[in-house]
């Protein structure tokens, strides 16, 4: 199955397809489940009003195109950056794949929508290497930012990533960094203006990230165990991989997966941070996940390694569902 896409073929996109449905088979069974907090923002709103109330089929649908939307733009962002020695749809597959494995991460959730703000996100903060004049750039994705924690809280944990960024992928320039904070401040200013002409300062505390914390991994059932297992050891597959490639890469490659490393490290920590929606705030680390286990499934010359990580995850989501 990995061999299939390794091939830079755009058949490769149906089989994507087929292997989103193939892994995700129970939904055709049980619809997905749709899974928001309010107090997240406007995107729960809108799944929960939206979204929940849609026909099953629908909601089938919608969930295997966000899947699917968000691995092959995760796909195309690693090719355009040439962050891997060879193109291949791998990335998407590892992301389809990470969908699946783990049951907080199978449902239409806050977290999962979001991912497509944070691919969005890093496309932007990639671009900043070869600018010349980089201030509009910052400042448009600074306002990213502040609208994305606007729609969806827990995306605050990618503040400290934009920032630095700045450092690992340009000179520090402090009048840079005044930018980028410009950008995040904005929609904050606008709301924080209309609470205030309209006498409701009071209400501005809603709009601001609410910190939470707690241990969202107290008494785990046996399919998250696994699928933790699972995920570590693909992990760790994927950084071993990642370190040999390291010297075949230009220094511009490298920071690029510098920023992608803070992203992951950082994100790690969102659920325990923002725990009101527990395990299923987390779906944002699958965008950094799947870009360093694809090391796993792509570098080694024989398929033995890859097809032993495949199965292995195909048995934990066969488990999931199942069991």
């Amino acid at each position: 199955m990995v061999f299939l896409f390794k091939d830079r073929s755009d058949i490769n996109l149906i089989f994507l397809v087929l292997l989103s449905v193939g892994l995700h088979f129970h939904v055709w069974m049980h619809p997905p489940l749709v899974i928001a907090n309010e107090s997240d923002g406007f995107l729960a709103y809108l799944l929960i009003h939206y979204i929940k109330p849609l026909p099953s089929i629908v909601l089938v649908v919608l969930f295997q195109i966000v899947i699917l939307s968000q691995a092959i733009r995760l796909n195309i962002l690693l090719s355009k950056f040439k962050m891997f020695q060879q193109i291949s749809y791998l990335p998407a597959f590892t992301y389809i794949i990470l969908t699946g494995i783990f049951p907080f991460w199978d449902v239409i959730s806050s977290g999962l929508v979001a991912n497509s703000l944070v691919i969005w996100i890093l496309v932007k903060l990639l671009r900043l290497y070869d600018q010349t004049q980089p201030k509009t750039l910052e400042f448009n994705i600074g306002l990213i930012v502040g609208i994305s924690i606007l729609l969806y809280e827990p995306i605050a944990i990618l503040i400290p990533v934009v920032l630095f960024a700045l450092i690992i992928i340009r000179p520090f320039k402090m009048a840079e960094w005044l930018v980028l904070v410009m950008g995040i401040i904005l929609p904050f200013y606008f709301i924080f203006t209309y609470v205030f002409l309209t006498n409701h300062v009071e209400d501005f505390r809603h709009f601001l990230p609410k910190l939470d914390w707690k241990n969202p991994l107290v008494k785990p059932d046996l399919n998250v165990i696994l699928a933790l297992i699972v995920m570590g050891i693909q992990l760790l597959a994927g950084f071993y991989y990642w370190q040999q490639e390291q010297t075949r890469f230009i220094i511009q490659v490298r920071k690029y997966w510098g920023v992608l490393f803070l992203v992951l490290l950082l994100s790690l920590f969102q659920p325990i941070i923002f725990s009101v929606q527990a395990l299923y705030a987390s779906a944002i680390v699958i965008t950094p996940l799947a870009c360093f286990i694809s090391f796993a499934y792509g570098t080694p010359k024989r398929l033995l390694v890859p097809n032993l990580l495949f199965w292995s995850a195909i048995a934990v989501i066969v488990y999931n569902h199942l069991s």
